[in-house]
């Protein structure tokens, strides 16, 4: 059985979530490859200028760098016969994550999800496939949630032709732009620290984010009515599947496993400690 590359994103200074990531992936005896994140202030004005202009509202710096250091992943999975596995760095693994990965390259799709974001997402009824203890369910609309997902090679071309022109949040993006066939792996295999943190798990290690804060609304003038054309284009397209929900689609969370995230954590926090020593001990040498 295939099992892709996994790659996770990290920015240099979060030393403490690449020690997150790589804990995991030694107590769960996997191969892990980082990348160093794109840094948003490393993003010069032009391209900033260029890129944050081109969606329902002005996307903001860390958006547009998490946009790069997604298609950075995209580049790869593009060349590899089995895709990728994008994780982002406050990724926690589910108890079945290896069964998880070594199922989806064979699953058909363009995508398909890995975690759960909480939120209710359109399912097409009666497009469940079982593969042993999990399963694949066909998604009709996503929005949330970038923090965990397999990218096919011919998925990734397809983001990376439209990335020529269109730029958005990376969820937004691969969800709602670019409209891939998407399933989603039940029970998920992955959840993000905050979330649960907000379900009352320990993790071993707290995070934050500011990719999903709440945004102000944009005043209407005739600069911003591009962005409200795109808006109104996206929630047309959202009321069509909404009345799909008359037919073939249910609006439902994914699937969650509360014991298969019992069974992982808390994650250890003297190994988490261990390897930040490592780091410090890492870069005294280089210097």
């Amino acid at each position: 059985m295939a099992t892709p590359e996994i790659c996770y994103i990290n920015l240099d200074a979060a030393r403490d979530r690449r020690a997150l990531m790589e804990v995991q992936a030694e107590s769960f005896g996997i191969p892990l490859t980082r990348l160093k994140a794109c840094e948003a202030t490393g993003i010069d004005e032009a391209t900033f200028e260029r890129l944050s202009t081109r969606w329902e509202r002005p996307i903001t710096r860390p958006e547009v760098a998490a946009f790069l250091s997604h298609k950075t992943l995209w580049e790869k999975a593009a060349q590899s016969p089995d895709g990728v596995i994008v994780l982002e760095d406050d990724t926690v693994f589910a108890a079945h994550f290896v069964e998880a990965v070594q199922t989806v390259a064979q699953s058909g799709y363009d995508l398909v999800n890995l975690e759960s974001f909480g939120r209710r997402k359109f399912f097409r009824k009666g497009r469940i496939e079982t593969i042993g203890r999990l399963r694949l369910a066909e998604v009709l609309r996503d929005k949330a949630g970038a923090g965990a997902y397999w990218i096919s090679p011919q998925g990734a071309r397809q983001l990376l032709a439209r990335a020529d022109t269109h730029t958005a949040p990376v969820d937004a993006f691969m969800f709602g732009v670019c409209r891939l066939r998407a399933a989603q792996i039940e029970p998920a295999a992955t959840m993000q620290v905050h979330l649960l943190e907000a379900r009352g798990f320990e993790v071993g290690l707290s995070t934050t984010t500011s990719i999903q804060l709440p945004r102000k609304r944009l005043p209407t003038t005739p600069a911003n009515i591009g962005y409200g054309v795109r808006r109104l284009i996206t929630q047309g397209r959202l009321g069509l599947v909404q009345l799909r929900r008359l037919a073939d689609a249910e609006f439902r969370p994914a699937w969650f496993d509360e014991e298969a995230f019992r069974a992982v954590l808390p994650i250890s926090r003297q190994s988490l400690d261990a390897k930040l020593a490592s780091y410090r001990t890492e870069a005294q040498i280089a210097s």
